[in-house]
């Protein structure tokens, strides 16, 4: 979830409950007004915490985007710097105030450490963070519906999706358990991954792709009953909270070739395969040139062009894909998926 938008609906919770009075106008020009200036009311030192985390965020973020046409050796050594000074930004905000979990979570992230290390860390991290929400939050619920209980959306006269957006720290956790399911499904923890991004599931309020990870996991595991079975509990759930929806969701598609190749079902498998390159702009691509995405940092960033979730959904399976002996050559070898990952190639100037 992007920090600008939490930290706004942060601001603008604890600026109504001291403003109760405010006429519906009013409220308006104040969630405005929060957009577009958030420093202006981040007087405490939690909310000037999670400034800093957003302006630091925000700020790394741009650096990389500016440094996308370097030539490759120069690329490096400049990522490397980049990432280096922001992990001691991150950690100095975490020092100061240990509630910002996403400065804990990135400045985990950002470590020159084994992947092992990592997942360590970030286990440490989710089950101290928690701990903190269920004893110190009011109305968070491991148990209830989308980890709100009832009475006390009603006494604070919420919706659970809004609760969970305006609270930072619920936000940081479900950032930390995104990260563990997509570090899972990197080191072939399968199941593990399974279990974490269901987890995300559960909230409302918090956009997010964990569905993708869990069609990845399945079909990884040639879980063919547990697949599809997910398949139609999206399908009933509706379109993901940009719109997506299942038929034309890159993870789905892409899960979906993969797992029948790996039943042996080949024309099922070349028809997904073809499905995939004519929906998901750039699938053939690719799925046929390993193409380097830049690291999670937390959790997948909103695309901005109209192939960054085809990109986000090859990447997430690059191990898998790997794994499955003979998969990229048959692809390549499928009627019509050179023709099309040439033709994409040329249009975008890959």
């Amino acid at each position: 979830m992007d920090p600008r938008a939490y930290l706004s609906a942060y601001l603008e919770r604890r600026y109504l409950v001291a403003h109760p009075d405010l006429t519906p106008a009013a409220r308006t020009l104040v969630h405005d007004d929060i957009a577009a200036r958030p420093e202006k009311y981040a007087t405490e030192p939690h909310a000037q915490a999670l400034l800093a985390y957003m302006q630091t965020h925000e700020r790394m973020r741009k650096h990389m985007a500016d440094m996308e046409d370097l030539p490759d050796e120069e690329f490096e050594r400049r990522r490397a710097q980049l990432f280096g000074e922001s992990r001691i930004a991150f950690a100095h905000i975490a020092e100061r105030d240990r509630l910002c979990i996403d400065a804990q979570l990135c400045t985990i992230m950002l470590a020159d450490v084994p992947l092992d290390s990592a997942l360590a860390d970030l286990l440490k991290l989710e089950g101290t963070v928690r701990t903190h929400l269920t004893a110190n939050v009011q109305g968070f619920d491991l148990e209830a519906p989308h980890y709100w209980s009832t009475a006390s959306l009603e006494e604070l006269g919420m919706s659970a999706a809004e609760r969970t957006a305006s609270e930072p720290e619920v936000v940081g956790w479900l950032h930390t358990l995104e990260a563990l399911s997509s570090l899972c499904l990197a080191s072939a923890r399968y199941r593990v991954a399974l279990s974490y991004a269901r987890m995300v599931r559960v909230a409302t309020g918090y956009p997010n792709h964990a569905e993708g990870t869990i069609l990845l996991a399945l079909a990884r595991l040639e879980d063919e009953e547990g697949f599809f079975s997910f398949v139609h509990e999206l399908e009933a759930a509706g379109p993901a909270t940009d719109g997506l929806a299942v038929d034309d969701s890159p993870w789905y598609l892409l899960a979906r070739t993969i797992l029948l190749y790996k039943l042996d079902k080949q024309r099922a498998a070349k028809r997904a395969l073809r499905d995939f390159a004519a929906r998901c702009d750039g699938g053939a691509f690719f799925l046929l040139n390993p193409t380097y995405l830049g690291p999670y940092l937390p959790v997948r960033p909103a695309p901005t062009t109209s192939w960054d979730l085809t990109h986000q959904a090859v990447w997430e399976a690059d191990g898998i894909i790997a794994d499955t002996p003979d998969f990229a050559a048959w692809a390549e070898g499928v009627e019509g998926i050179f023709d099309s990952s040439e033709s994409f190639a040329a249009r975008n100037g890959f």
